[in-house]
């Protein structure tokens, strides 16, 4: 694999090498001493830097950060902002300059792109890398450009941030409009709001501790999560989740045990129950809105519009009594 790094040193010796030579002439009379001051480099100009601008542009364009057209060798202001961007995702200080933890956190990184492709674990992104992230997007899916970027990443299960950002302020208000806001957060929450490392390895089993362990290439739970996912949202929005489990039909259980079963005119926060029958339901999913008896429904461990694989959080406009709504449960505090 081509590193693309240059020895610092190597390039640290020829400028003092070409003064050193100019002041032996300039002693011996053989040059005179205006030319040999407008021979001097001005120290100013002997860049040291701690890797190869084309390195460093590899590095970012093999992320996302910068265009494969922007590998040129030569620094400037897209390689600057691109620098800048990196920094603010690896939570290190933005000044747009590679210095050692830079070039440090760029090396992590890009070693762990090339842990899920299979290539040479160098810390380098080059020509090699890149065919192998060519691969791997084709096997999954997703346009094959080599570029490790924000989709590749996420269904790598590799976090593009090094550090969790500020999480948003609690929802205030109702608690059905507090299961909306929570619920909408997670349709958006493109790290975890869809499966990743393997077959039904999702986020919601792994944070409410069920399910099954050790299949997930990342580490995270797997099982059937429609209701893991309500169950979560209720419970961060405050709800009372007691009685409620994998299974979608305990939502139903849980709104006939406290009265709050019904099977028309949804409210926000309600648990959409499907296909109750014989002690099983099929899915579940929370109503964010509702006019009527048409309502918006947000829901996990459904079919994932953008690979057709691998489940995720979705929305869908529904009406009760269709489509195999069964009907809805009210949380309590």
């Amino acid at each position: 694999m081509n590193h693309y790094r240059d020895p610092v040193g190597r390039r640290r010796r020829f400028p003092a090498i070409a003064a050193a030579a100019v002041l032996g002439l300039a002693a011996f009379g053989l040059l005179a001493p205006a030319a040999a001051s407008a021979a001097m480099p001005h120290p100013a100009a002997v860049v040291q830097p701690n890797v190869s601008t084309t390195q460093l542009q590899w590095d970012l364009a093999g992320m996302g950060y910068l265009p494969w057209s922007g590998i040129d060798g030569q620094p400037g202001p897209n390689t600057t902002a691109a620098t800048k961007s990196f920094q603010s995702d690896a939570c290190i200080a933005v000044d747009g300059i590679d210095g050692p933890q830079t070039d440090a956190a760029l090396s992590a990184k890009v070693k762990q792109v090339q842990a899920v492709t299979g290539s040479a674990q160098d810390g380098a992104y080059g020509p090699n890398t890149k065919a192998a992230v060519q691969s791997w997007q084709s096997a999954h899916g997703l346009t094959a450009d080599g570029q490790a970027g924000p989709a590749t990443m996420a269904a790598m299960g590799i976090s593009r941030r090094s550090c969790s950002p500020p999480p948003p302020p609690p929802p205030t208000g109702p608690l059905g409009q507090q299961i909306a806001t929570i619920a909408g957060q997670e349709l958006n929450n493109s790290s975890r709001n869809h499966e990743i490392g393997g077959y039904n390895c999702n986020y919601y089993s792994t944070a409410l501790g069920v399910g099954s362990t050790g299949s997930c290439s990342n580490g995270w739970r797997t099982e059937e999560w429609c209701a893991d996912f309500a169950t979560w949202v209720w419970g961060q929005a405050g709800a009372n989740t007691g009685g409620l489990n994998p299974g979608a039909i305990s939502f139903y259980n849980y709104g006939v045990n406290h009265g709050t079963w019904h099977t028309g005119s949804p409210q926000v926060g309600d648990a959409a129950v499907f296909n109750v029958s014989g002690g099983y339901a099929s899915h579940v999913g929370l109503v964010v809105s509702a006019s009527g008896n048409s309502f918006t429904m947000i829901s996990g461990n459904s079919y994932n519009p953008n690979d057709g694989a691998d489940d995720a959080v979705t929305q869908v406009n529904l009406t009760a009594g269709s489509g195999g709504v069964s009907g809805f449960a009210s949380p309590v505090s």
